[in-house]
């Protein structure tokens, strides 16, 4: 006589080795584990859909993001912009920055006059890894400024005055046994940063290598002076003082600076870049020869304006377009009040953007009009003949449009603004699921556990009435007169 229990069919092997029920424990357990753990099921549909809102409200904000460079854009569009055109390339060239003015101008620039550092040379030597001096530690101090009162005869200055420049600090350096060569002392100066460049010329003569000096930046104030302290032999070399009697090095380069005119004012500049001599425009001077005249002329221009109105509708057009696919019917924002805000609130400034006087106040006079379909078009024809009849009125209405777009753009991602908070919302509700799962997968083990204490014990149950049955059932057959069946 076999034992059976009511419900439960053996089809499987036992989980338990060594023990003959037949009772499949393993898939058993298997089968009511799966129930327990719907709720970890429920909890991953829940974190996937939070997670999708998460990449969804990512996508929105990469397009506002757009949308508020593209008005920023536009801000600094409508600010003015200006182009330059030069009759003479060759002297120098021009460009003009939204603070320009514009007219013609005229400039005139002599070519030997250009800004220029100075150039200093020292007597040669016979080699250039051979040590100067006895290595004594030597302080060499180099100091940039205006060399003045007389000029150089044959490459050297007799009794002119220096004047420090306050704004570049000297720079000292050592010269000791461990760079006491004329290759040593070069690369010492390039490391110091000292505002001078230090090279070694060969010109080919019996002692060939001359150190060179050549002062980094332009202008009458990079002129050098170099005092010495320590080793005679170094200080033989280096030390160079224009205001002395005679000086060891010869100058080969003037510091000096640029001299040109302006509509016959004449202007001096440190450098050959000069940014302040015309409103709003950096001129670049050339090196061409002669002083004959060169025309500047500054023009307003429209080309600038009408690219950043362009990047402005296909900036809005993407954030429309990325917005309605989010909340769309079956997406997952699908109505969600607060995205949907975010739409009504752009498209609200775009509608009611106006410019107070002027001949242009609103969007569509510029030919930029919604559609049917919520999406902006541009009427690139309408929009040239505004920029060409009233290039200032329609500049002073973008600058209207951007502004109001780029502080919309901003409130909306800023830290404390409505996709920062419902991003901060979704996050924190992930961080709660991933804890509700921990605390339910421990309750799933210690249920998982109590199912296999317990059908491991009907196993072993239900093996020993199985014994007991078929001992039963071979004493009864042993009786006398019994009939087995």
């Amino acid at each position: 006589m076999a034992v059976s229990l009511p419900g439960i069919t053996s089809t499987g092997t036992l989980n338990a080795p060594g023990v003959g029920s037949g009772l499949d424990v393993k898939s058993l357990i298997t089968q009511l584990m799966a129930v327990e753990q719907r709720p970890l099921t429920q909890l991953a549909t829940q974190e996937a859909k939070y997670q999708a809102k998460l990449s969804s409200l990512g996508s929105i904000k990469g397009a506002l993001s757009s949308l508020q460079s593209a008005a920023q854009a536009l801000v600094t569009a409508g600010s003015a912009s200006y182009s330059t055109s030069v009759s003479d390339s060759a002297v120098l060239t021009a460009t003009a920055s939204t603070s320009a003015i514009a007219g013609n101008y005229s400039v005139s620039v002599d070519g030997s006059k250009l800004a220029q550092g100075q150039k200093l040379v020292a007597p040669g030597k016979a080699s250039s890894s051979a040590t100067i001096g006895a290595g004594a530690s030597t302080t060499v101090t180099l100091t940039l400024g205006t060399i003045s009162k007389v000029a150089p005869v044959g490459g050297q200055y007799v009794r002119a005055d220096f004047t420090p420049n306050a704004s570049k600090t000297p720079v000292s350096l050592t010269i000791d046994s461990s760079n006491n060569t004329l290759a040593g002392i070069r690369d010492a100066i390039n490391a110091a940063n000292t505002g001078v460049s230090a090279s070694i010329i060969n010109d080919g003569s019996d002692h060939p290598y001359r150190l060179a000096l050549t002062s980094n930046a332009t202008g009458a104030v990079s002129s050098m002076k170099v005092t010495v302290s320590g080793d005679a032999s170094i200080s033989s070399l280096l030390t160079y003082d224009p205001t002395a009697d005679s000086q060891n090095f010869n100058e080969t380069q003037t510091a000096q600076n640029a001299l040109f005119t302006v509509d016959g004012v004449s202007i001096s500049s440190a450098t050959n870049t000069v940014s302040d001599a015309i409103p709003g425009v950096t001129l670049k001077l050339a090196n061409k020869t002669g002083i004959n005249p060169v025309t500047v002329s500054v023009e307003r221009t429209g080309s600038s304006l009408s690219s950043a109105l362009n990047a402005i509708v296909s900036a809005y057009n993407s954030a429309n377009t990325t917005i309605a696919n989010a909340t769309a019917k079956g997406a997952v924002m699908q109505g969600e009040n607060g995205v949907l805000a975010l739409q009504r609130q752009v498209r609200a400034i775009l509608a009611g953007a106006r410019q107070t006087g002027g001949g242009y106040t609103t969007m569509s006079q510029l030919g930029i009009a919604f559609q049917t379909d919520g999406s902006l078009k541009l009427d690139s024809a309408k929009l040239s003949a505004a920029l060409s009849a009233n290039l200032v009125d329609v500049s002073s209405l973008a600058s209207a449009i951007g502004s109001a777009l780029k502080t919309a753009a901003d409130n909306m991602l800023g830290t404390t603004g409505p996709l920062s908070s419902q991003t901060t919302g979704l996050n924190r509700s992930i961080t709660a699921i991933g804890s509700r799962r921990t605390n339910l997968q421990v309750r799933l083990d210690a249920t998982q556990a109590r199912y296999q204490k317990q059908f491991s014990a009907l196993d072993t149950l239900i093996s020993s009435m199985n014994t007991t049955s078929t001992f039963l059932t071979q004493q009864l057959a042993n009786l006398p007169g019994s009939t087995t069946k």
